[in-house]
Order: C-alpha cells, then sequence, then structure tokens
C-alpha cells in the first residue's frame, strides 16, 4: 500500500509523463507507412482549409489552384484506402513522393511564388523520404526542395521585384532540415546495423581453445562497437585467480593473475563507475601489468565501463575509444558484458563436463584396455619361453610395442587423475627410455642430447614432445629412409626448441621444401613455430614451443 501510494503521488507531481508516455507508444505503434498517408492527408486539408478563410493571389488563379487542391486531397485519401503495397523503404514509393513535392511546387508557382504559403508542405517531402531511407533520404528530399524553389523562383527573380532573401533563407532552411533530420536517420540506420551485428553473436567455444573463442568473442564485440579496444576483467568468485585480456588492432593479449593483493586493488566489481573514475582505474591496470604492450597513444581516450557477474565470476568490460562514445555506447557495452560474463560461465561448466567424461575415460581405460595389454604381455612372455630362441626376438619386439602403448594409456590416466599443469618432468629421465622405443620400432639409431641438464617441462608438454618426435621419426625413416636421427633439446625461459635432423634423402635441389602439413598443424595448435633448417644433406626441422599454455 504504501508503494501505490508513492507511485500514485511521483505520477500525480509529473501529470505530463502520462501524456507522453502515450504519446510516445501510439507513435511507435503506428504503421510508418500509414503515418506519412495521414500527414499528406491533413496537408491537404488544412491547405484548402486556409486557402478557403483566406484567398490567396492572383485571384486569377485560385480557381486552378483549388482544382490541384482537391485533386491532391484525392489523390490523399485514396493512398490511405489503397496504400502501394511495396516494402516501407522500396524506390517505388519515389514516385510518389515526387509527385508530392510537383503539386506543391505547382501550387506555389500559381500562388505569389517564392512568397506563396505553400512552401511551407516542402518540409514534408523530405521528412517522408528520411522516415524510408534515412540519410539518403533526407539527402535527395533536400535536393528536390532546392530544385523546386529553384524553378518557381527563377520567374519571381527575374520580374524586376526580387525576392532574393526569401530565396536565400528557404535555400539555408531546406539544407539546415535536411541536415537534422539526416542525422537521425544515420542514427537510427546505426542502431539497426549494431542490433543487427549483435543478434549475430558468434558461437560458444568448442572444446577447450578458449583462447581462440575469446578472441572471436572480443573481436566481435569490437565491430559492433565501432572498433575501440578493449579489455576484459575477470576473477574467480572463490579463487583469488583470474585473467586480464586486451584486444587491440586484431591482437589478443591474455594474463592469467593470481594473488589476492591484485584483486583486492582491482575488484572488478569496483570498476563500472563513472567515465573519470574508469578512465584511472584502466590506467592503473595498465601501470601494473606491462605484459600488456600496445596501450592506446591517445590521451584524449574515452572509456565506458560496465560489469558482469555470474555464478563462478565477476568481471568488468572496458571500451577506449579514441573517438567520442556515441548515444547507446554505454548500453550496447552492458549487453556485451553481460554475454561475455554468461559466455565464461558457459565454458567453464564445459570444461567442468570435459574434466569429468575424461576421468571416466580414463577409468573404463585402466579397467579394461590396460588389464588386457597387461594379460596379452603375460602370454607373449610364456610363449616365449616355449619357443626356440630364432622365434624369441619377433616375439621380444611385438612385448616391446605392447609395452609402448601400455605405457602411453597408463600416462593418459594417471595425467587425468592429477591437474596436469601443476606437475613436472625431467626430460632427461623420461626421454632416453621413450627413444630407445622409438629405436627398435624403427630400427634405426637415434641420438640425444639436451641442456640444461635439469630442464623440466610440463607433464601435458612432456606428451606433445613425445607425440612430435615420434611423427618425425616416422616421416624420416619412411619417406626419407633415414638410418640416423639426431635430437638436440634446448631449453630457455618460456620456451622449448627441438632440432630433428637425420641422414635420410632430403629434399631434391630443383624441390621446393614443404613443412611436413601434421606436425606442422599440431605445432600451430600448441602455439609454436616450425622450421626447416637443413635440406640437404638429409632432412632438418627446428620447433619452438612455448612452455606455458595459456588459459583462465
Amino acid at each position: 500500500m504504501e508503494f501505490s501510494r508513492k507511485a500514485e503521488a511521483k505520477h500525480s507531481h509529473w501529470p505530463g509523463k502520462g501524456f507522453a508516455g502515450l504519446a510516445r507508444n501510439w507513435l511507435l505503434r503506428t504503421d510508418p507507412e500509414r503515418l506519412i498517408c495521414i500527414g499528406r492527408l491533413l496537408s491537404a486539408a488544412f491547405a484548402i482549409l486556409a486557402i478557403y478563410l483566406d484567398p490567396t493571389r492572383p485571384n486569377s488563379l485560385l480557381y486552378e489552384s483549388r482544382v490541384v487542391l482537391c485533386l491532391y486531397l484525392l489523390l490523399s485519401i485514396g493512398l490511405i484506402f489503397f496504400p502501394l503495397r511495396r516494402p516501407f523503404d522500396s524506390p517505388a514509393h519515389l514516385f510518389i513522393h515526387m509527385v508530392d513535392a510537383a503539386v506543391v511546387g505547382w501550387l506555389t508557382f500559381l500562388t505569389n511564388e517564392l512568397a506563396s504559403p505553400f512552401f511551407n508542405l516542402l518540409p514534408f517531402v523530405i521528412l517522408a523520404m528520411t522516415m524510408r531511407w534515412g540519410l539518403k533520404g533526407a539527402t535527395l528530399g533536400a535536393f528536390i526542395a532546392l530544385f523546386v524553389q529553384l524553378v518557381v523562383g527563377i520567374p519571381d527573380l527575374l520580374d524586376g521585384e526580387s525576392e532574393l532573401n526569401l530565396f536565400i533563407m528557404r535555400s539555408i532552411y531546406f539544407v539546415l532540415i535536411a541536415a537534422t533530420l539526416g542525422y537521425f536517420g544515420a542514427y537510427r540506420e546505426q542502431s539497426r546495423q549494431r542490433l543487427a551485428q549483435l543478434a549475430k553473436w558468434p558461437p560458444g567455444a568448442i572444446g577447450e581453445d578458449s583462447v581462440s573463442w575469446l578472441g572471436i568473442l572480443l573481436e566481435h564485440a569490437s565491430r559492433v562497437l565501432g572498433g575501440p579496444h578493449l579489455m576484459v576483467i575477470w576473477r574467480d568468485q572463490e579463487l583469488e585467480s583470474g585473467c586480464v585480456a586486451y584486444w587491440t588492432c586484431g591482437n589478443l593479449q591474455l594474463v592469467d593473475v593470481k594473488g589476492s593483493e591484485f584483486w583486492q586493488r582491482h575488484d572488478p566489481q569496483h570498476h563500472a563507475t563513472d567515465r573519470s573514475e574508469s578512465s584511472e582505474k584502466l590506467d592503473a591496470l595498465f601501470a601494473e601489468l606491462p605484459e600488456l604492450s600496445a596501450k592506446p597513444g591517445e590521451s584524449e581516450c574515452k572509456v565506458s565501463a560496465a560489469a558482469f557477474s555470474s555464478i563462478r565470476f565477476r568481471g568488468c568490460v572496458f571500451v577506449i575509444s579514441p573517438a567520442p562514445i556515441p548515444d547507446g555506447g554505454p548500453a550496447l557495452t552492458q549487453i556485451i558484458a553481460a554475454r561475455l560474463g554468461a559466455e565464461l560461465e558457459r565454458i567453464a561448466l564445459i570444461q567442468s563436463a570435459l574434466a569429468e567424461e575424461r576421468m571416466r575415460l580414463a577409468r573404463d581405460l585402466h579397467d579394461t584396455v590396460l588389464q588386457n595389454l597387461t594379460a596379452a604381455r603375460l602370454k607373449l612372455k610364456l610363449i616365449s619361453e616355449a619357443v626356440p630362441n630364432t622365434a624369441k626376438a619377433p616375439l621380444t619386439e611385438v612385448g616391446l610395442l605392447l609395452l609402448e602403448q601400455q605405457q602411453c594409456l597408463r600416462k593418459f590416466v594417471e595425467d587425468s587423475r592429477a591437474a596436469e599443469g601443476d606437475s613436472l618432468a625431467r626430460l632427461g629421465q623420461t626421454l632416453p627410455a621413450f627413444l630407445q622405443l622409438l629405436k627398435l620400432r624403427w630400427n634405426c639409431d637415434i641420438g640425444f642430447s639436451f641442456g640444461p641438464a635439469e630442464l623440466v617441462v610440463p607433464k601435458w608438454m612432456l606428451h606433445e614432445i613425445m607425440q612430435l618426435i615420434s611423427e618425425a621419426a616416422a616421416n624420416a625413416v619412411r619417406h626419407g629412409r633415414a638410418t640416423r636421427l639426431n635430437l638436440v633439446v634446448r631449453g630457455a625461459e618460456g620456451s622449448i626448441t627441438l632440432e630433428i635432423t637425420d641422414d635420410g634423402s632430403g629434399v631434391p635441389q630443383d624441390a621446393k621444401p614443404q613443412k611436413p602439413f601434421s606436425l606442422s598443424q599440431r605445432v600451430t595448435e600448441l602455439g609454436g613455430q616450425l622450421t626447416i633448417c637443413t635440406t640437404s644433406p638429409g632432412f632438418g626441422l627446428q620447433i619452438t614451443l612455448p612452455t606455458r599454455r595459456e588459459g583462465w
């Protein structure tokens, strides 16, 4: 009851607000085609009333003026009951507006020419064409109005009683009307295009490639907002960790941030305030995160911010634009922020479901395939004890192949049970045994050197390195008929480099060396680079991989 009294008092204090809302709603519900037809009918009807109450000069042409107005009135009534069955912005409507301009021009010619009161109907033509075709319609309508005035005004300017002042002022009047209405037409068209782009929001991420997914979303958001720089900062609601993403000039920079002190200073929920404070907090973020290069150099950048919050994440979106942010920009920023928050929540749920499914698959592999491989190796061992010595060697090779596959599956199971990013592996302890298996598989010699001596990599990286070496060895033996491979592994801060060379046939001198397709694709997915360093004698590859996997 208290709330209803306050609402009634508020409405009684603003009596015009209800009427304005009703008028606005009526105009928005009205068909624009019908609105133009009603405007044409009212113009013709009031013109007849005006010429009846105050006949125009000269009187000799008064009859012709009334006939023209009556015919124009009949046309207006006919278009209300039998409108043109074409789309609202169809060029076919241009003929009707040309008729409008011709009727107004003929009436002004019959009644006092430049001093005719019917010149006041020409802005209706500009307005109607702006409603149909936006800025193009306003420009074309202004040219039509100026042309009509020129045709009617030339005799008046040359008859000795020049009305040059009316001609100049009315010309400026038409230009100003066209510019003003053109602005609203262009703004409406831009809003329509932005809503259409916003409706074409790209589909969400598939799998675990969160970096490319985030780049696609930020590129789309930047395109909707007119191409500004974007920064998104978000953190986990329960953990003291999060990310800062910076999109500029088509490039995405992603920084993982951990630590309670940073998030206490830069809580995303406190950034979406007024523009001046948002700009100051944005400068503080750039100052504290030097990894974010290519900061906009303009000191007059306009900043708009909007916060978002979901079950797991809370964050803020900054729009950094060197040009003034147009009307509606903050609202679009809020929509994009809400959508990004929903997408972050969705991808987190997908990754959680993938992790659960991965654990289920690992458990099933452990309980079935691994046990069966163990049983197969035991049977091979029993068989090898009962066969002659000449047949033991092939059985031993088969057993080693089963052992290799068993170890690969066991590694997958172990990695699924533990967080890959939190465990490390020593290359000097792991790779020699793996290379020995490759040596037996492909019947070739493999040399191995690495540095520094205590070189360690994440376990997920170790698995990828093994896959790359295995594929390179297969290519060298099968395609290059190599008998020896040399592997050099060097570690540096944030990256690891593999050099794989062989003594195979290499590439003929008249042929263009091409990168192995499968290897190149795998290296690209890992964010690394593959270079051909040797083509003759033999073939050599240099692979550089980042040891830090981008993520949340």
